[in-house]
Formats: structure tokens, sequence, C-alpha cells
């Protein structure tokens, strides 16, 4: 298995490749400094097709390119907050307005529909998401962001999308994702390492990940507030 997390900037995207050839796509975003998109990296490195495509937050920057990424690639299936329909999306992001990628998001979610695919051959990967609930559990993206977890031969990464402590608490009440956290050796930070996804109720058992890695723009969103809060949570951090 091969794991790529992209820099783009405030944003997510993270490509999986398994030992038998298939490829996961962890959210859509793009670099606008750089130019760099997955639209145009994918297809250069011959890959057509994504086995699954996973949205782990319903904000622009987790798709932003996601409106282009369609038209270069096909995608088999789509993994994201089942609670949250098109409708839904819409009506959260409300006056603000829409942006392209969660526009193409909300259209996607109108034609993925339907018996979700039998679980394919990921060449030992296997996949295991949680969320919570709208409307019942939160009424915000952020917390109503999808965790995955991806596990393979004993190793285990988390993304977790933008997830904010009342939404880690709130899963955490769940024991299937206690368990599936303690086993986690990657954390990629919620949020790009902002303070209001640090969840000190993730590490009282003594759990601590091998690597904490957080995706962030340069000095940007008050990310680098919370490096050394990470750091003291982390085992190989120096």
């Amino acid at each position: 298995m091969d794991i790529r997390i992209f820099d783009v900037e405030h944003g997510g995207c993270a490509l999986v490749s398994t030992d038998n050839g298939e490829h996961l796509l962890i959210d859509a975003g793009h670099n606008s400094t750089t130019g760099w998109r997955p639209s145009v990296y994918l297809p250069n490195l011959g890959i057509t097709s994504l086995e699954r495509l996973i949205i782990t937050n319903m904000d622009e920057d987790h798709a932003s390119d996601l409106h282009n990424l369609r038209r270069t690639v096909e995608i088999r299936a789509l993994y994201r907050n089942p609670t949250v329909g098109a409708g839904e999306i819409r009506h959260l992001k409300g006056q603000g307005g829409i942006g392209n990628g969660i526009s193409s998001l909300a259209e996607m979610m109108t034609s993925y529909i339907g018996t979700v695919p039998a679980e394919p051959d990921l060449g030992g990967l296997t996949i295991k998401m949680f969320w919570n609930e709208y409307p019942y559990d939160f009424e915000d993206e952020n917390n109503l962001s999808s965790i995955c977890i991806l596990r393979y031969h004993g190793l285990v990464v988390c993304f977790p999308g933008d997830m904010e402590v009342q939404g880690w608490n709130r899963l955490l009440d769940r024991q299937d994702f206690r368990a599936a956290m303690a086993d986690v050796h990657v954390l990629v930070a919620s949020h790009h390492g902002r303070r209001n996804g640090c969840c000190e109720a993730l590490y009282v058992t003594g759990w601590r990940p091998l690597i904490t890695i957080i995706s962030d723009s340069g000095i940007e969103y008050a990310t680098q507030e919370t490096v050394n809060w990470y750091r003291e949570r982390t085992w190989s951090a120096p």
C-alpha cells in the first residue's frame, strides 16, 4: 500500500494505492498557489479510474477540484456521510453560497445512490467509516465529517476530516469507535490542526499515535498554535 498526502494548502487530498493496483482518493482539494490538481496529477500517473472517492468533509477545501476530476477520472463509488443529502448540503452552505466542488458533490449524490457496491478486493486494505448523524447529532459541516480509518496488515491510518471536539466526543460514546481509534498508528490532525479539533478525550486512555500529520498552508488559521499540543500526544515526536 502507498499513501500520498498532497499539499493543497488549507485543504485535503490524499491518494491511496493498493498492492493489487486499485486507487482511492480521500478528498479532492487543489493548490491554488502552485496550480496542482488531482484532476491533472492522476491521469499523468496513468490513473484513469478510482475504485472510490471518499469525502471526509463537505467544505469546498476538501472538494475544490471535484468538478474537474469527474471529467478526467472514472469514479466507481462515492463514500461520504450518508445522512447528509444533496438538499441538506445546499441548506448547510446557506447564504454563503456553494463552490464548484461542493456543487459537484451535491450533483453526484443524486446519481451515486442505491445499493452499496460489493466490498472490493483492495489487496489486504480495509476501510471503516464513522460519522455523526444529521440533523439528530449535529447540523454543522465539521461535526458531520466522515472519519475514515484505513487498516493494512497491522498499520492503521486515520483521516478525520474537520471533526471538532463536540463531534469527537459524540463518537467516543460508541464502543466500536473507541476500539477503532485505539489501533491508530498515523493520525491526520483534524481540521488541519486547528484548536477546535484538538480532543483531549481521545488521549485519556494513554493512546498515542506514532505519527501525527498536520495539513495546512504555511502560518495560517492558527494551526501553529497546536503543534506542541500534538507533539506532546505523539510517540515519535522529538
